[in-house]
């Protein structure tokens, strides 16, 4: 099989070994787990997501827990958005676990992850008293404001700037006092 996974990768472009992975081609999941081995945080982010979905090989969520916590812990914002999504919602087998969901959302949200700042915007539309994480409300009010990954609204930008700057973050209560004075009728504190 290593002879296989070695034979695939050179010159294919990786969404082509990750297509033949999901279709069920054991060279290209040899290859994925190879690439993963060698350190491929993109390799181990789709691995766990196979594993989780069971796509092109079999279910098997403790493998998938375990590559997308590799490559979560080593710094990659799309296992980190993955993972904080299933701890989130507490998926199938897995214990849903609110702050450390919160904490990879928002490491993902700082490297521009869209659907982790998704996530983040519908778990305080959902969840409007969880004060989890000023830093994360902010962005959420940020990408309200710039209309990027989430629509234009300036009137929940300046609500989430508004929960930010009550939790402490000194940019957002800025923020908030310019916003004001430019929509005077926003908030009816």
């Amino acid at each position: 099989m290593a002879i296989c996974a070695s034979a695939l990768l050179p010159g294919i472009p990786m969404r082509e070994v990750e297509d033949r992975a999901a279709a069920g081609e054991h060279c290209a999941i040899a290859a994925l787990r190879d690439s993963a081995e060698n350190g491929s945080l993109r390799a181990m982010n789709y691995l766990g997501f196979l594993y989780w979905q069971g796509m092109g090989t079999r279910l098997d969520r403790d493998s998938a827990l375990f590559f997308l916590r590799c490559a979560s812990d080593a710094g990659d914002p799309k296992a980190s958005a993955n993972l904080g999504h299933l701890l989130l919602t507490g998926a199938p087998e897995l214990q849903a676990d609110t702050i450390e969901a919160i904490k990879l959302l928002d490491y993902a949200a700082a490297h521009n992850s869209p659907s982790a700042i998704r996530e983040l915007a519908d778990y305080f539309a959902v969840n409007p008293g969880d004060s989890a994480s000023a830093g994360s409300i902010k962005k959420v009010a940020d990408a309200y404001s710039h209309g990027h990954i989430l629509r234009y609204d300036y009137k929940k930008s300046i609500e989430y700037y508004d929960r930010a700057a009550a939790l402490g973050d000194t940019t957002a209560q800025r923020i908030i006092d310019e916003l004001l004075q430019i929509f005077p009728d926003a908030l009816s504190r």
